[in-house]
């Protein structure tokens, strides 16, 4: 099996609990499209391990669900799914994260895994299309066709051979590079959201070799649907996760880390910030 994806999967209560099953229903519908279609899902609540089985297998979608719905976060459940592949799937040569707030075409992650065959690049992402009809990472526009048929035939008619900077969700990691790496450090992610792709930049920066300047890239011959924090922003006191993720960063990769991090996103302003925080707090 060259590639499996991991997902944490969390159903919101009403009102939000039946918008939340039909946008997992169109994810699956859509992933179960796929030639290799199995998910590692971390159940992080809403549904019990029997429903979340019976609606995969309502898709004909290949799963095993960890877990026993309590939302633990992203962090601790994406780095369960990593262990557990590393444990039971040692010859698979690709993971990728999704969540749930997607929509694929088929086979999405074929030009991606066919680019990373024959580059050093560790990890690669596709294009996205937003809920706001943001392209990104080339900052067009577009909109939103209202079915899930439609929505795949715009993903497949956006394909072009260009690799361009940027980093978006879903991502594709090679195996090894993402193990290297250790993938989440949950002695520094104490929260349950925030910061978590950062560190695996810088994690895969260091790997690279800081004077070959390694930035991440999308590949667009490959677009996904994703609705980008559908779930996230909604979270009970999700403000204090952040603040636990970015300290977690800083006490992780220390100043100069974050000032690497500001180079990846071209964004000084932010993480100078951040540095000053926490650089008064020590003092």
């Amino acid at each position: 099996m060259r590639i499996i994806h991991t997902m944490p999967l969390l159903i919101r209560n009403e009102p939000l609990h039946v918008e939340d099953l039909t946008m997992v229903s169109a994810c699956f519908e859509s992933l179960a499209l796929s030639d290799d279609a199995l998910v590692i899902i971390y159940n992080q609540g809403g549904l019990s391990n029997d429903q979340l089985n019976q609606l995969c297998a309502s898709f004909k979608l290949p799963a095993v669900i960890l877990g026993h719905g309590q939302n633990i976060g992203i962090v601790r459940a994406r780095q369960s799914c990593f262990e557990y592949i590393w444990k039971h799937y040692t010859d698979t040569e690709y993971i990728s994260e999704i969540h749930v707030d997607m929509v694929f075409p088929p086979n999405w992650y074929v030009p991606l895994i066919e680019y990373l065959d024959i580059t050093d690049e560790p990890m690669l992402s596709p294009g996205i299309i937003t809920m706001n009809g943001e392209l990104q990472p080339i900052g067009q526009n577009t909109t939103i066709p209202s079915s899930v048929s439609e929505l795949i035939a715009q993903l497949e008619s956006l394909s072009i051979d260009l690799v361009h900077p940027g980093f978006v969700h879903p991502v594709v990691h090679k195996a090894t590079a993402l193990r290297s790496i250790g993938g989440y450090d949950i002695q520094f992610l104490q929260g349950k959201q925030g910061y978590e792709d950062d560190s695996l930049l810088l994690g895969y920066s260091y790997y690279m070799g800081t004077r070959n300047n390694w930035r991440p890239k999308c590949y667009l011959k490959s677009w996904v649907y994703h609705a980008t924090m559908a779930q996230r922003m909604s979270l009970h006191d999700k403000h204090i996760d952040f603040a636990l993720n970015a300290k977690g960063l800083f006490q992780q990769y220390g100043a100069y880390g974050l000032k690497r991090l500001s180079d990846i996103h071209s964004d000084y302003i932010r993480f100078e910030q951040i540095i000053q925080r926490f650089i008064s707090e020590e003092d």
